[in-house]
């Protein structure tokens, strides 16, 4: 090693359910509520190395690998953690009808649970994709999953929708010719109002109430933020996103103009479009042009729970 030069070393941590336990005792003390993915690192491995012996591929494999079992186990693990320390638990990107089943079964038992699920465990499949792009974790799931999310979000059993976005490339997202070489995430950002308002709203599925709900008020409440955020009165921030539920366009990485050089949703024809974007009354996105500058972000401080 040269002078100047800093030895890296990485040390490898098992996250094992005692250090899971102490955050959830720490957070409680605190009044923090801890975010989970939901998923059994051990069943996971498992199930990846199985199918891999097997000589499976496919979206398919990758949802049989980690299994919505591995799904369940964590949940209700962790869930009896937070009920015994009284932490409350936010269950991040859930798409799958066994997870939300385990929830609502560990809300009937007096857990403090939020739950968010994404825009493509909304719309797709493991059956209806074609490669590997929409390789994530939790892995897509079947048809009849993405029917029971939106049931689900329509009866008030999802709090929130979030985008779960990876900003990476086409040439990071695939590399290898299979989909254990395939990297897990995708953009989501720039899709997810557009998926929402076509999917959702214009299809019957939810009201616009409802996705303002989704997107806005129920984040800033979970999250310490309201009424600085997530509602329009005296007082709070003049954020707003201003739609038009008639604009049609087709979707491409063109359009949406970020860093990543793709999207899962290329070629779908989407109706509902947002057209301008306001951050504390000020204009910060026109016409799917970023006019906001540098600089214009304020911190939002967030009190913990008592």
């Amino acid at each position: 090693m040269t002078p100047g030069h800093n030895l890296l070393v990485e040390k490898k941590v098992e996250i094992s359910t005692k250090i899971i336990e102490r955050v959830i005792n720490n957070a409680s003390l605190l009044g923090c509520t801890v975010l989970v993915h939901a998923e059994d690192y051990q069943m996971c491995s498992c199930g990846i190395r199985e199918a891999k012996t097997n000589n499976k591929n496919g979206l398919g494999a990758w949802s049989e690998s980690r299994s919505v079992e591995s799904e369940v186990k964590s949940i209700t693990t962790v869930s009896d953690m937070a009920r015994k320390a009284g932490c409350k638990l936010y269950f991040v990107h859930i798409g799958s009808q066994a997870a939300m089943d385990a929830i609502l079964r560990e809300k009937k038992n007096g857990t403090a649970i939020s739950v968010e699920t994404c825009p493509h465990y909304l719309t797709l499949s493991y059956e209806s994709q074609q490669g590997y792009l929409a390789k994530v974790m939790p892995p897509i799931r079947s048809k009849s999953d993405t029917a029971r999310i939106w049931q689900d979000v329509e009866n008030g059993n999802i709090d929130t929708i979030g985008t779960d976005h990876v900003a990476n490339r086409l040439d990071l997202k695939l590399v290898g010719d299979t989909v254990w070489d395939a990297l897990a995430g995708f953009p989501g950002m720039g899709t997810m109002m557009p998926i929402l308002l076509s999917e959702g709203v214009n299809k019957g599925r939810v009201t616009l109430p409802q996705l303002s709900n989704l997107t806005s008020l129920n984040t800033a409440k979970i999250f310490g933020m309201y009424p600085k955020k997530g509602i329009i009165q005296k007082g709070s921030d003049a954020d707003i996103v201003l739609v038009d539920m008639k604009a049609e366009k087709k979707v491409s990485a063109e359009l949406l103009g970020g860093y990543s050089d793709y999207t899962v949703y290329d070629g779908w024809s989407l109706k509902g479009w947002p057209v301008k974007t306001l951050v504390r009354g000020t204009v910060v996105a026109e016409d799917f042009k970023v006019t906001g500058k540098p600089g214009y972000g304020k911190f939002i401080q967030r009190p913990v729970s008592a």
